[in-house]
C-alpha cells in the first residue's frame, strides 16, 4: 500500500471528543484567495488515505464534506461516539468485510472470463454501489465518517482553514491535487518535526508568562508555576520515593482536558463512550497511585508542596513535562496545566538488606537455642 500519514493521524485521536470551540483552536472557514499549505496538506492526506484504503466504497462525498465542515466548526451532525458506533458496525466483517469479499470475487471472475476470451485489457474498477444497502445507509455512513474526520482535525488544534481542507479532498477525488503524495508527506513531516514544536515552544512560553502574573501564582527555581488551593496536612508531605494517591485533571493550553481521574471532568464524548463500553462502572472516579519520582518532573516537584488532603494547581513547562518528544495526546514542547488533589501518602520503606536479614535469622536461631 502506498505510504500516507493517514493512519497515523487518524489513530492518534480515536478516543478524544470534539469538545471545544473551533475559534479557540485557530480553525476558521478561510477562503481560497491565498493557498494554505497546512490545511491543504491535511485535507490531501486524508483524501489520499481514503482513496488508497477505501477506494471501492462510493461515499456520498457531499454529505461527508458537509459533516467535516460542521464538525470542524463545532456543530457536528452527531456526537463522536455515535459516529464511532456507526463506523464500527459498518466496517465490521459482517457488513463491509463480506461485501468487499463478494465484490472482489465477482471482479476476479470477470477478469478471468475476459482473459479466457483473449482480452488482456487491464480494467480499473471504481467504487462499488453494492458496498451500501441503500442511499440511507450510504449517507449515514458518509456523515459519520465526515464527523470523525472533522473532530480529529479539530483536536489536532492546528490553525486550519476549512475551505482548503475541503478543496484538497475534492482535488484528490478528481485526481488533480495541487500537492502530490510525496509533497504532502514531506510537508507534514516537516511540520510535525520542525514547525509545530517551534510554534508550541513559543506559545507555551507566552502562556506561562501570562499565568505567572495571576494572583496567588508562585514560581519555583525550575520554572514550575503553582497555586496552593488547599495546603493539606503539613506534617504529611510526600517525598520523591513515597507512594501517593491522587485525583487529577490535565489540560492543554487551550483548556481542553486530555486526561482525568474524575468522570465529570472528562470530555462529553469520552463520558458517552465509557457509558457505552462500561455500563456498570462508567461514572466511577478512578484515583491513581504511583511512586512520586516515577512521573514527570513537574509532578515530582509540585506534589511536595502540599500535604495529605491538599489541592494544588500546576502549570508545567514542557521541559518539566513531556519535552520535545511529547506523547500520543500531547504535542512536543507543550506546557500543561494540572489540578491535583493529594488523597494519601504512603512513606517509602527501604528494603531490608541481605546481611541484616541474615543477622536477624542468626539471632533468632541463637535465641531459640538458649
Amino acid at each position: 500500500m502506498k505510504k500516507t500519514l493517514f493512519a497515523t493521524l487518524g489513530a492518534a485521536l480515536m478516543l478524544v471528543g470534539c469538545g471545544r470551540n473551533s475559534a479557540e483552536q485557530g480553525i476558521r472557514m478561510g477562503d481560497l484567495s491565498k493557498f494554505d499549505s497546512l490545511s491543504y496538506a491535511m485535507g490531501a492526506n486524508y483524501g489520499l488515505g481514503i482513496s488508497a484504503q477505501m477506494g471501492h466504497i462510493p461515499f456520498d462525498t457531499e454529505a461527508m464534506d458537509k459533516a467535516i465542515e460542521k464538525a470542524m466548526l463545532g456543530n457536528e451532525m452527531m456526537s463522536r461516539t455515535e459516529a464511532d458506533k456507526l463506523l464500527r458496525v459498518y466496517f465490521s466483517y459482517e457488513k463491509a468485510g463480506k461485501r468487499s469479499q463478494e465484490i472482489a470475487l465477482k471482479r476476479a471472475q470477470a477478469d478471468s472470463l475476459r482473459l479466457a476470451s483473449g482480452d488482456s485489457t487491464e480494467v480499473e474498477y471504481g467504487p462499488a454501489p453494492e458496498m451500501f444497502e441503500d442511499e440511507k445507509e450510504r449517507k449515514e455512513i458518509s456523515e459519520a465518517f465526515g464527523t470523525d474526520i472533522g473532530c480529529a482535525l479539530r483536536e489536532f488544534e492546528f490553525p486550519l482553514q476549512i475551505s482548503w481542507v475541503l478543496e484538497a479532498l475534492k482535488d484528490v477525488r478528481k485526481d488533480e491535487p495541487k500537492m502530490d503524495r510525496d509533497e504532502v508527506i514531506g510537508y507534514l513531516d516537516h511540520y510535525f518535526r520542525v514547525e509545530m514544536p517551534q510554534n508550541n515552544a513559543e506559545a507555551s512560553e507566552k502562556w506561562l508568562q501570562k499565568i505567572a502574573r495571576k494572583s496567588g501564582v508562585k514560581k519555583t527555581e525550575s520554572g514550575l508555576l503553582y497555586k496552593v488551593v488547599k495546603a493539606g496536612d503539613q506534617n504529611i508531605k510526600p517525598q520523591p520515593l513515597d507512594m501517593v494517591k491522587v485525583h487529577y485533571t490535565g489540560r492543554l493550553r487551550s483548556g481542553r482536558v486530555f486526561d482525568s481521574s474524575i468522570f465529570e471532568n472528562r470530555p462529553k464524548e469520552q463520558q458517552e463512550m465509557m457509558k457505552q463500553y462500561y455500563p456498570d462502572t462508567y461514572n466511577e472516579n478512578n484515583p491513581v497511585e504511583f511512586q512520586l519520582n516515577q512521573v514527570i518532573k513537574g509532578w515530582t516537584e509540585g506534589m511536595q508542596l502540599v500535604g495529605k488532603g491538599g489541592k494544588i494547581k500546576l502549570w508545567i513547562p514542557s521541559e518539566l513535562a513531556y519535552g520535545e518528544s511529547g506523547t500520543r495526546n500531547i504535542a512536543p514542547n507543550q506546557a500543561l496545566e494540572f489540578e491535583v488533589e493529594l488523597l494519601d501518602v504512603t512513606p517509602y520503606v527501604p528494603p531490608v538488606v541481605g546481611n541484616e536479614t541474615t543477622e536477624t535469622t542468626e539471632t533468632t536461631e541463637a535465641e531459640q537455642a538458649e
